[in-house]
């Protein structure tokens, strides 16, 4: 089991701001949207909020990317 969330955190062995942070942001929104839920009864928009968590990861990514096409990560 700690193999796997090591796995799921990690890109190649190293660990990914990316994907730990994406991770994080998620489970704060599912706390933040359950309270307003609960509070308001009613679902608020969440675009803004899918757009924050998508562009933590794409941002990981595309640094990623951008490393290895200048050659200095293998």
């Amino acid at each position: 089991m700690t193999s796997f969330i090591k796995n799921l955190f990690s890109e190649s062995g190293e660990a990914s701001f990316s994907r730990v942070g994406s991770f994080l942001a998620l489970v704060w929104a599912g706390g933040w949207i359950s309270y307003i839920v609960w509070t308001t009864r009613s679902l608020p928009p969440l675009e803004g909020l899918t757009f924050f968590i998508a562009s933590l990861y794409g941002l990981g990514k595309a640094g990623e990317t951008v490393q290895r096409v200048l050659g200095s990560k293998q």
